[in-house]
C-alpha cells in the first residue's frame, strides 16, 4: 500500500558555519541591550521568572555583528522561500529582528506571528550540556504543532501532533508565520538567547 503524507508545512532547519565569533558578538549585543533598556521588556508570549525581550529593532541598530546577522539570515530566508515557491519576494519585501533571553525557567507559551508570511529563529547563545541533561524532553527546544485543525480529532493526535528541533548554537529554524509553536523551559544556571525575525513579503500586485 502507498501512503501519501497530504498537505506539508515547510520547515527548514539551518546552520551557520564560523560562527563563533558573531554568536559572542550578538549575545554581548543583546545583554548590553537589557542593561541599558532597563525599563523595556517586550515580552509578548514569553513566559517565566527571569526573561526578557527586546523591541523589534534590532536591524535598525548600528551594531557590526547585527549587520553580520541580516546578512547571513537573508540569504538563509532567501534560499528557504526559493525552495516551496517559484514567486518572486519582491523588492519591498520587510524584515523585523528581536532578541530574547531565556533565563533558567523561562518558556514561550503556543503562539503565531501575526500577519508574517515568514519567521524564524536563530540561536546565539546555548548553555553547555542542555541536551545531555535531558535528552528525552529537549528542553529549550522549538516545538510546533500540527497546524490543521481537524486533525485534533485524530486519534493520534495526543501522541504525534508536536515535532520538535532542538536548540543548538549556530542553528535555527524558518517557517511559515502561521505555524503555532511554543518553547520549553531549561533549567540548568546559563540563559538560552535567540533571535527570531518576521519577513513580510512584497507581494507585488498580487494584492492590490
Amino acid at each position: 500500500m502507498n501512503i501519501i503524507n497530504s498537505y506539508p508545512t515547510p520547515i527548514g532547519t539551518f546552520e551557520i558555519e564560523d560562527c563563533e565569533s558573531l554568536n559572542k558578538g550578538l549575545t554581548e549585543f543583546i545583554y548590553n541591550i537589557k542593561a541599558v533598556e532597563k525599563g523595556s521588556n517586550y515580552q509578548h508570549s514569553m513566559a517565566g521568572p527571569q526573561g526578557y525581550h527586546t523591541k523589534e529593532d534590532l536591524l535598525s541598530r548600528d551594531n557590526p555583528f547585527i549587520i553580520e546577522f541580516y546578512k547571513k539570515i537573508s540569504e538563509k530566508i532567501i534560499e528557504y522561500y526559493s525552495t516551496i515557491t517559484d514567486d518572486p519576494m519582491g523588492p519591498n519585501t520587510k524584515m523585523a529582528s528581536w532578541g530574547m533571553i531565556y533565563g533558567p525557567g523561562d518558556y514561550s507559551t503556543p503562539h503565531t506571528h501575526p500577519l508574517a508570511d515568514i519567521s524564524s529563529v536563530y540561536y546565539c547563545k546555548v548553555p553547555d550540556g542542555l541536551l545531555k541533561e535531558w535528552p528525552d524532553s529537549m528542553p529549550g527546544a522549538f516545538h510546533y504543532i500540527d497546524p490543521r485543525p481537524a486533525s485534533r480529532w485524530d486519534r493520534n493526535f495526543a501522541t504525534n501532533s508536536v515535532k520538535s528541533i532542538p536548540a543548538k548554537e549556530g542553528t535555527g529554524a524558518i517557517h511559515p508565520g502561521w505555524l503555532e509553536h511554543y518553547v520549553t523551559p531549561h533549567y540548568l544556571k546559563d540563559d538560552r538567547i535567540a533571535i527570531a525575525t518576521n519577513i513580510f513579503i512584497d507581494h507585488g500586485t498580487f494584492f492590490k
